[in-house]
């Protein structure tokens, strides 16, 4: 086997991996907008909650609990922009690990192609000899 059929099998390996990168880096991304849209869904909630309070008029019990309830929303409001930041993260570092990957596959690629062209440099020496060498025995025996 050729030193750059051995090498593509080791390209191959190498895509298998990236590809795999790749889509780890795509579920990333997409939690990103999954935790985003979440967020937005919470602050949107929060301003309706807040229009309709100043609409009604609320006896000082109704005055207590909105008051938890509005720290509580305003806890899990801070949560989900801690959960934003800690997916974004995650898909930064899938990021940096589909480059390396990437740039580790076409390393390979290059490698192999320079294996490549030097095997059909020394196929091309080798098929010119022998035609040149066919040549000079066909002149030899036509007799000059």
């Amino acid at each position: 086997m050729k030193r750059s059929q051995r090498i593509q099998k080791l390209v191959e390996l190498s895509q298998k991996k990236e590809d795999t990168v790749a889509r780890l880096l795509a579920r990333q991304k997409a939690k990103v907008e999954q935790e985003k849209q979440k967020l937005e869904q919470l602050q949107e909630y929060a301003s309706q909650y807040e229009s309709e309070r100043n609409l009604l008029g609320m006896s000082p019990y109704l005055v207590t609990n909105y008051q938890h309830f509005v720290t509580r929303l305003e806890q899990a409001v801070q949560q989900q922009k801690g959960a934003i930041s800690q997916s974004e993260h995650q898909a930064d570092q899938a990021q940096q690990q589909w480059l390396a990957a990437r740039t580790k596959t076409k390393s390979m690629d290059i490698v192999r192609d320079k294996h490549a062209q030097q095997e059909q440099k020394l196929e091309d020496k080798l098929e010119q000899r022998q035609t040149d060498e066919f040549a000079m025995l066909r002149f030899m025996k036509s007799g000059y």
